[in-house]
């Protein structure tokens, strides 16, 4: 396999990764808020508060996802960006890169 070809394969595996772990933090985002409303909804019609416990350990184990994927996602797209300044050149007319930088420019203003 040629340099240019590998370049190519790793801008897409990198530029997958970033988007599955972007995908990933909104789902634990959402499952989070999900659960939330789940509990303040048993609280406010009296369920038991063992029910309740149990629901609020649900919500604590959904909200301690989100930082733990939050800093995965944050290291693949250091990772994503580094590779990018430093192979860019080799593979400046390819698609892998537009759709990497895509991809970057709309994580990065997610993250701010």
């Amino acid at each position: 396999m040629s340099s240019s070809a590998e370049l190519l394969k790793q801008c897409k595996v990198k530029t997958s990764s970033v988007k599955r772990l972007h995908k990933e933090v909104g789902y634990y985002e959402k499952e989070r808020d999900k659960e939330q409303a789940r509990v303040d909804k048993m609280k406010a019609e009296g369920a038991e508060s063992s029910d309740i416990k149990q629901a609020e350990n649900v919500l604590q184990e959904s909200a301690m996802m989100i930082p733990q994927t939050r800093q995965r996602l944050e290291a693949a797209l250091a990772e994503l960006q580094s590779f990018v300044a430093e192979n860019e050149e080799d593979i400046k007319d390819a698609e892998e890169l537009q759709v990497a930088r895509d991809t970057l420019a709309e994580i990065e203003k997610m993250l701010k």
